[in-house]
This record gives C-alpha cells, structure tokens and sequence, in this order.
C-alpha cells in the first residue's frame, strides 16, 4: 500500500465514483451476456444463431465517436464506435463480467464489445483498479436474435 493511501480512502473514492456514475450520469447500459450452453458452434468455433442470458443493466461513463453512414449500393449503413467505462465493484455485486463478444445495449443500439482492460488504477496499484473499459462497435439488431422479431 503507498505511504498516503488507506483502505479508507479507496472506499471513500469508491462511494464518490459510484454517486457520481449512479445518480448524477446516469447513462444506463445492459449487458447480454452469450449463454455458451445454449448456442450451437460450427467446425471453426463460429455460431450464426447465439443465445443470450437476460440483459444486465448496469451505470457507465461512455465516450462516443460520430457515428458514420456507408453507402455501398444497397441503402445506407450506419456505424458507430463508444467506450463504456463501468464500475468493476458492480461488476461484480451483480455477478456479472463484460468480456469480448457480449453485446451492449445503449440509446436503441447495440453494440458488441471488441475489447476490454482494467487500467483506471488508483495510487498507481493494479489491486486498486475501478472501472472495466469496454471499447464497442455498432451491430445490427437482426445479427443478434435478442429481440423477438415482428412478423
């Protein structure tokens, strides 16, 4: 532990961080988590139809790129990049981990997640680590099978 940083000042860090996230932010997520026991894989370790446990909901900061429209013939094609930074305390009260290929929902998309890391660390020790960064891209909602079609 550094020379200046006591167990009561990582809990009072914590509850400011979660206050802050929590009840001034409020950007609300949540988080589809693949149920490997359910979804089929092929030969190459791919699945076309994943299933996926219920949605999580949970509070993040998030930082979002513009989102860019691709025409390729067919109509156009939004997409968009964000980076949500959710509270790994939470995380893990919940019970519940955000790992590359799970799927966020955020403002009626859906984004799937590229890439995480654990790197807000508080007095520069990796035991004192705060948020799990989840960088995102959009996906379409019809790849998914999390909505239940209109047919």
């Amino acid at each position: 532990m550094p020379k200046f940083l006591q167990t009561r000042d990582i809990e009072f860090f914590k509850g400011i961080a979660r206050e802050l996230v929590d009840d001034v932010v409020q950007n609300t997520i949540v988080l589809f988590k693949i149920n490997l026991n359910e979804t089929k894989i092929n030969l190459y370790g791919e699945s076309v139809n994943k299933t996926w446990h219920a949605g999580v909901e949970l509070y993040a900061l998030l930082q979002k790129d513009a989102e860019i429209s691709i025409y390729e013939g067919f109509g156009p094609d939004t997409t968009q990049n964000i980076t949500f930074k959710v509270d790994r305390f939470m995380c893990e009260e919940k019970n519940t981990y955000p790992e590359i290929g799970d799927v966020i929902y955020f403002d009626g998309s859906y984004y799937e997640i590229g890439n995480t890391n654990e790197v807000q660390f508080v007095g520069g020790q990796p035991y004192n680590n705060f948020s799990i960064v989840c960088e995102t891209f959009m996906v379409s909602k019809s790849n998914l099978n999390i909505e239940e079609r209109v047919k």
